[in-house]
């Protein structure tokens, strides 16, 4: 069983702490911030790009990353002894099935399963509230997480950010872009004018207003007010929280006045 554990994102750190695994846990990210007490853990640089002097010398028998980012070291970890596991949740429910995986893995079945039933459950709650909202006054939504020279990277149908914004009752306007985080304009995002906009991390209304102000306050989202920016550890992780995510959004859709 796996004594020495490194976690390269903060979504993985989550989930080892959730399961009660932080006593194995060695060496994390310079973004893994949660729980507070991960700060004081060696860093093996960012997350997306680890430091791997730094990691080998911590003497991991175990490497838990995203297999998008960290497919990459897989060879020199292996050739190293070192048992690499990679996970790439594109779903809510393939996040919460990780978690579960990554339990039955390090030896803890029981904590796995409770974490695993108390988040499914959540989610029938917010299934169940959202089931009765006809289609006809579902918000339509999109998620924006950066600018750049004028493009919006938002999130398409490949993305668990996408599938977040579903499993809240919202419509995504993003639906015809087959990627999981594609490129669009502000002429683009003009076209599909959703009713609801939310990033995270800057205040998107000051950043797209350099782009075109006029352009950007057409938009119906940001007439209504209807522009959110909420903490990027609810938004950008599939860790446990993703489901604090899902009801924060469903309330935030259809509570807020």
């Amino acid at each position: 069983m796996p004594e020495r554990i490194i976690s390269l994102t903060p979504s993985l750190t989550e989930i080892l702490f959730a399961l009660g695994l932080g006593h194995r846990v060695v060496g994390v990210t310079d973004s893994c911030d949660y729980p507070t007490v991960v700060k004081d853990l060696p860093n093996v640089a960012c997350w997306f790009e680890p430091d791997i002097e730094k990691l080998l010398a911590l003497k991991p028998d175990l490497v838990l990353g995203l297999q998008t980012a960290h497919e990459r070291m897989k060879p020199e970890l292996e050739s190293q002894g070192i048992r690499f596991i990679v996970v790439n949740p594109q779903t809510v429910e393939e996040a919460i099935t990780d978690m579960a995986r990554i339990g039955e893995i390090l030896g803890a079945p029981d904590v796995s399963h409770d974490l695993e039933s108390n988040l499914r459950a959540r989610l029938s709650a917010i299934d169940a509230r959202a089931g009765i909202i006809g289609s006809e006054t579902r918000q339509t939504v999109c998620r924006i997480l950066d600018m750049d020279n004028g493009w919006f990277h938002v999130a398409g149908p490949l993305s668990f950010q996408y599938d977040i914004i579903s499993r809240a009752g919202g419509q995504n306007v993003t639906c015809t872009e087959k990627e999981a985080y594609p490129k669009i304009t502000l002429t683009h995002l003009r076209e599909w004018d959703p009713e609801v906009i939310f990033n995270c991390g800057f205040d998107l209304n000051a950043t797209a207003g350099r782009a075109d102000k006029n352009a950007w306050q057409s938009l119906q989202a940001v007439q209504s007010g209807k522009v959110y920016t909420f903490d990027c550890a609810l938004t950008c992780r599939t860790g446990p929280r993703i489901v604090n995510m899902v009801e924060l959004l469903f309330e935030t859709l259809y509570s807020k006045k």
